[in-house]
C-alpha cells in the first residue's frame, strides 16, 4: 500500500516538473520581490507627464507612464537599484540607492525640469527611503545587507533574530517570538521552506553575510504564508548585477573555555575557532550582462565553543542564477548545500548521568542538507505575471556515541537478538548508569568514567519535493490580486535506539506525509488607506497506520486535517509623517513530527509508556495587532504597537489508559494560552550626521496551561501533581515581561577627518554596539523530593543583560577595492547571565542534593565532587568571545 502511494506521489512530482520546465514559467512558494510605483510630473507646473520612460539600470525592466503620469514595476527582486526617468524636452533624472523590500511597495516619484535641448549630463540624486512605509500593515523588522555587514555576532540567522524586538531566548536556549513556543516560526530561504519538521526549525544553515535581506514578520502575515504561528523568517540571497563584485573574509576567534575539573572558566584563549568565506557575483561570461547573472557564496566555519567536547565544522555554499531568455520570461535557479559534524556536550542528563570526567563518552553528530529550486516568472503583460516553481529539500541528522559513530546500532559490540528478533544483548551492562561501583565516590555522585558512554543512536531524515504556482495581477493602479497554491510531498525516516536497560527503547519508521495549500489575497492601495485581505486553505495528511491509543489492539489510519485561515491588514497613512495599522489573522501550524509519529508501534512494556498521535490537529493562533508609526522631527521615528494572541489546540501529553498497572500517556491537543503586550520603539534615521540607532522596549505577558508538550509526562515520571492539567493559566516558561534592545551605529566616510588631542583621526571606520536587557524568566520552585512549592512558575530568574560590539576600519587600496579590518567582541563585560536554575534551590550551581553526605570518610573530596556535579555551565550564558579578521571586497 505504501509502495503504491510512493509511486503515485513520485509520478505526480515528475509530471509536474516536466510541465513546469516545459512551459518555462516557474516561481517560488513565497515572495522574494517587491514593487516600485510612483508619479512623474513637471517640476514647474506639477502636471503629470504622459509617456515618460522609466527604467531600472542593470536590468531589462522598462515601462512608460500612463495618462495620469503614473507607473509601476511588479516582481522586482529585493535589493538596491538605480532608476532612470527620461522624457522628450525634459531633463533626464537618475535616482540611486532605491531600496526594494519583500512584499512592499517602494514609492518613487520624479519631478522633471523642462529644458530647451537635451542636457548631456543627467541629474543624479540619491533616493530617500520612505520614512513611513504606507503599505506596512503588520510589525516587521528588516535588516538589509548594509545593516547585516555592520552587526557583530552574525554567525547564525537565529543570532541575528535575537536582536529583534519581541524575540526571547528561553531557558531551553530556543527562540520564542511574542510569547509563542519554540518552533512556531517558518523559515523561508529564497522563498522555499527549509523547515526540518521533526524539530520545527531551519534544516539547513544560512550564511547571514550572503543575504540581501533578512526579515521577521511577527505581527501578522498575508495569506501567501502559512504553517507558522509566531512569525515568518524570510532570508533572501543577493542577486548578481551587470558588473562583477565579490569579497573574501577570514577571521579567528578566542574565548574563555570551561574547565570541568575546576568548574570555572579560564582566561581568554584561542581554541581554533576560525572562518573563511567568499562571495562573487556578476554577469555570466559570454552572455548578455543584463539578462544572465549569477551570485555564489561559501563559508568554512570551525566553531570551537567555550564548552568542552562542543565544536562543529561547517561547510556551506549557495548559488543563484538569474536568466531572462526572452523579454517576458525570467528564470531563477537556487542551489544550497550544508555539511556539518562535531561533538556535543551536556553537563548531566535527565537521569543524572554526567560524562565530565569521561568526555569521550558523550555523543557526536553529523548533518547534511541541500536545497535545489527552479523558479520562473512569465510576464503576460506589464500588469500580470504567472509563476510556477519546483524544488527539492533534504536534511538529515545523525547522533551517536563518539567511539561508535561510524557503526549502525545493530553493529555495536554487545548487540544481539534472539530467534524472535528481540534484543538480548549486553550493551547496557556496566554501561551508562548500570553496574556502578558503590565504592567509587565519583560514580556514586553520577560521574561516569572508564569505558562507559551514552548508548543512544539517533537518525532522522526529511525530504520533500515541492511544486508551487501563483498569478499576480495588477487589476488597476489601486488593486493587486494574487492567488497561488503549494504542494509538498514528504518522505520521512526515523531510526532511534536507546540501550539504557534490558528493554531498549526503539523507534524505526518511514512515512510519507502530504502538505498542500491554496490562497487568494487582494492588496488595495489608495492614498487614504491600504488593505491586505486574504484567505488561505491548508491540507495536511500524516498518511500512516498506527495502533489505537486505547485498550484495543486495533490498527487505525490517520485522518487528513484541513483548515481555513482569514487574514486582514489595514494601514491608514496620515500625511507623510504618520501611519496607523491594524492586523487580524488566524494561523495554523502542524505539530512537530516527534509528537505525531513517536512510538507508532504502541510499545507499552517499558518505563512510563508514551504514544505519539498522528491524528493531532494543527495548532491554532488568532492574532490581533494595532500600531502607530510617527515621525518626531526630521530623523526620529516612534513606533507604538499593541498585540494580543489567543492560542488553542497546543500539543500536550496526558493519561490515555492503563496497561495493567502502568499508566500510558499520549499526545493530545489540550493546551492553550494567551499573550498580551506592546512594543515601543525609537529609531534614529540616517541624516547628515554619522549616528543611527534603534531602541526598542517590549512588555509582554505570556500565560497558558502548558509551556512544553512533555511537561506533564516528565512530571508523571516523578509522580508530581503537576502532571494534572492546570485549571487556570499560569506564566509560561518564556514569559519575559520586559525586554530592551539597543543598536547604535556610528559610521564616518573615507573623506572625513578630525583631531583628537591634537592627533589627526582618519575616516573610513565604523563602530556598532548591540545591547539587550531582559527581566528574569519564570521557573517552578520545588522541594527536595521534587514536589511543587507555591504556584507554577512562581519563581523568577535574575535579569540578564549583554553588550556586543564591532569596530571596522576600511583601507581603499584601489578603485572600487577596499580592505577592511574588523574586531568583534561578544559579551563585552564577560557577564555570566543566569539562564537556568535548579528548581529546589533557585541557584544555577547548587541543587542542594548533597549526594555524598555520610557516604565518604573524605568529606572534603565528597563536597568537591558535589560542587563539580552541581555546577552546570549550561545554566550560564556564553562568556566573552573575540573575533578579529580581514575582508577584501571589490
Amino acid at each position: 500500500m505504501n509502495m503504491m502511494r510512493r509511486t503515485i506521489r513520485t509520478t505526480i512530482v515528475l509530471l509536474l516538473t516536466v510541465l513546469v520546465l516545459g512551459s518555462g514559467i516557474d516561481s517560488a512558494i513565497a515572495a522574494v520581490s517587491g514593487k516600485i510605483s510612483g508619479l512623474v510630473e513637471d517640476q514647474v507646473t506639477g502636471d503629470p507627464l504622459v509617456g515618460a520612460t522609466v527604467s531600472i539600470s542593470g536590468t531589462n525592466l522598462k515601462t512608460k507612464t500612463d495618462i495620469d503620469g503614473e507607473y509601476f514595476f511588479l516582481n522586482v527582486p529585493v535589493g538596491a537599484y538605480t532608476v532612470v526617468v527620461s522624457h522628450v524636452g525634459f531633463d533626464t533624472l537618475i535616482k540611486k540607492n532605491v531600496r526594494v523590500l519583500v512584499d512592499l511597495t517602494t514609492p518613487l516619484d520624479f519631478e522633471l525640469l523642462q529644458v530647451a535641448v537635451n542636457i548631456s549630463e543627467p541629474s543624479i540624486v540619491t533616493a530617500e527611503r520612505p520614512l513611513i512605509q504606507p503599505d506596512l500593515t503588520a510589525t516587521r523588522v528588516t535588516f538589509t545587507s548594509e545593516r547585516l555587514q555592520t552587526l557583530p555576532n552574525i554567525i547564525t540567522v537565529d543570532r541575528v533574530l535575537s536582536n529583534y524586538p519581541g524575540v526571547v531566548e528561553g531557558r531551553d536556549r530556543n527562540i520564542h517570538v511574542r510569547g509563542g513556543r519554540s518552533g512556531q516560526l517558518n523559515y523561508l530561504y529564497d522563498g522555499f521552506s527549509i523547515q526540518d519538521p521533526f524539530i520545527s526549525d531551519a534544516g539547513i544553515r544560512i550564511i547571514p553575510a550572503a543575504l540581501e535581506e533578512l526579515s521577521l514578520t511577527s505581527g501578522g502575515f498575508g495569506a501567501e504564508y502559512g504553517d507558522a504561528q509566531s512569525g515568518i523568517v524570510s532570508a533572501i540571497t543577493r542577486q548578481g548585477t551587470d558588473r562583477y563584485t565579490g569579497s573574501f573574509t577570514t577571521y579567528e576567534s578566542a574565548t574563555h573555555q570551561y574547565d570541568v575539573n575546576r568548574a570555572d572558566w579560564g582566561g581568554l584563549k584561542r581554541l581554533g575557532g576560525r572562518s573563511a568565506a567568499f562571495d562573487l557575483s556578476g554577469p555570466i561570461p559570454g552572455m548578455d550582462p543584463k539578462r544572465y547573472t549569477f551570485f555564489t557564496a561559501g563559508q568554512y566555519l570551525r566553531a570551537n565553543n567555550h564548552l568542552p567536547h562542543n565544536w562543529s565544522l561547517n561547510y556551506t555554499g549557495t548559488a543563484k542564477l538569474a536568466m531572462q531568455p526572452t523579454s517576458r520570461l525570467k528564470i531563477l535557479g537556487h542551489v544550497s548545500i550544508d555539511q556539518a559534524n562535531g561533538d556535543l556536550y551536556y553537563h548531566r542528563d535527565g537521569n543524572g548521568a554526567s560524562f565530565n570526567f569521561n568526555l569521550d563518552g558523550l555523543p557526536s553528530f553529523e548533518r547534511k542538507a541541500h536545497l535545489i529550486g527552479l523558479t520562473g516568472h512569465y510576464y503576460m503583460s506589464d500588469a500580470a505575471i504567472v509563476s510556477l516553481a519546483v524544488n527539492r529539500f533534504n536534511t538529515w541528522t545523525k547522533t551517536a556515541p563518539q567511539n561508535l559513530f561510524d557503526l549502525h546500532w545493530s553493529e555495536w559490540p554487545g548487540y544481539s537478538e534472539d530467534s524472535a528478533g528481540n534484543y538480548n544483548g549486553t550493551i547496557q551492562e556496566n554501561n551508562y548508569l548500570n553496574g556502578r561501583d558503590p565504592s567509587n565516590l565519583s560514580e556514586v555522585v553520577g560521574f561516569l568514567g572508564g569505558d562507559r558512554y551514552d548508548p543512544t543512536y539517533g537518525y532522522r531524515e526529511t525530504t520533500y519535493n515541492g511544486v508551487y504556482g501563483s498569478i499576480t495581477w495588477q487589476a488597476n493602479k489601486n488593486n493587486q490580486i494574487k492567488a497561488g497554491f503549494d504542494v509538498r510531498l514528504y518522505d520521512v525516516t526515523r531510526d532511534f535506539r536507546q540501550f539504557y536497560n534490558v528493554r531498549p527503547y526503539a523507534e524505526t519508521y518511514e512515512t510519507n506525509p502530504t502538505y498542500a495549500s491554496a490562497y487568494i489575497q487582494d492588496k488595495l492601495e489608495y492614498k487614504e488607506f491600504v488593505i491586505n485581505l486574504g484567505l488561505r486553505y491548508d491540507y495536511r495528511h500524516t498518511d500512516v497506520e498506527f495502533r489505537a491509543a486505547d485498550l484495543s489492539e486495533d490498527i487505525v489510519e490517520s485522518e487528513a486535517k484541513t483548515s481555513w485561515a482569514p487574514r486582514l491588514g489595514v494601514s491608514f497613512p496620515i500625511g507623510e509623517s504618520s501611519a496607523m495599522h491594524f492586523n487580524y489573522g488566524v494561523y495554523y501550524q502542524m505539530p512537530e513530527y516527534f509528537y505525531l509519529y513517536f512510538n507508532l508501534e504502541g510499545e507499552t512494556n517499558s518505563g512510563l509508556p508514551l504514544l505519539g498521535n498522528p491524528n493531532l490537529k494543527p495548532e491554532k493562533t488568532t492574532s490581533y495587532e494595532i500600531g502607530l508609526d510617527q515621525l518626531i522631527g526630521d530623523n526620529l521615528r516612534l513606533d507604538v504597537t499593541a498585540f494580543y494572541k489567543d492560542v488553542a489546540d497546543l500539543v500536550t501529553s496526558t493519561w490515555a489508559y492503563n496497561s495493567g498497572t502502568t499508566p500510558v500517556t499520549r499526545f493530545v491537543n489540550n493546551d492553550y494560552g494567551s499573550i498580551t503586550g506592546f512594543d515601543l520603539g525609537l529609531e534614529l534615521l540616517p541624516s547628515n550626521g554619522h549616528l543611527t540607532g534603534q531602541l526598542a522596549y517590549t512588555f509582554m505577558q505570556a500565560k497558558g496551561s502548558g509551556s512544553d508538550p512533555l511537561d506533564p509526562y516528565y512530571n508523571g515520571l516523578t509522580s508530581s501533581p503537576d502532571s494534572v492539567l492546570p485549571v487556570t493559566e499560569y506564566n509560561l516558561d518564556f514569559d519575559q515581561r520586559h525586554t530592551v534592545n539597543l543598536i547604535l551605529d556610528y559610521r564616518v566616510p573615507q573623506d572625513w577627518s578630525t583631531k583628537l588631542f591634537g592627533v589627526k583621526v582618519p575616516g573610513g571606520w565604523g563602530l556598532t554596539a548591540v545591547g539587550a536587557i531582559g527581566s528574569g524568566l519564570p521557573y517552578t520552585k520545588t522541594d527536595q523530593s521534587g514536589q511543587r512549592l507555591g504556584e507554577r512558575n512562581e519563581g523568577r530568574l535574575p535579569a540578564v543583560y549583554s553588550l556586543d560590539m564591532r569596530f571596522n576600519k576600511d583601507f581603499f587600496v584601489a578603485a572600487n577595492t577596499k580592505l577592511t579590518w574588523f574586531l568583534e567582541v561578544d559579551n563585552v563585560f564577560n557577564r555570566r547571565n543566569v539562564i537556568n536554575v535548579y528548581s529546589r534551590s533557585g541557584l544555577p550551581d547548587d541543587d542542594l542534593s548533597n549526594i555524598t553526605v555520610g557516604i565518604s570518610a573524605n568529606q572534603q573530596e565528597a563536597e568537591e565532587l558535589d560542587r563539580l556535579y552541581d555546577h552546570d555551565p549550561l545554566n550560564f550564558s556564553a562568556p566573552r568571545t573575540v573575533r578579529s579578521g580581514l575582508q577584501l571586497s571589490f
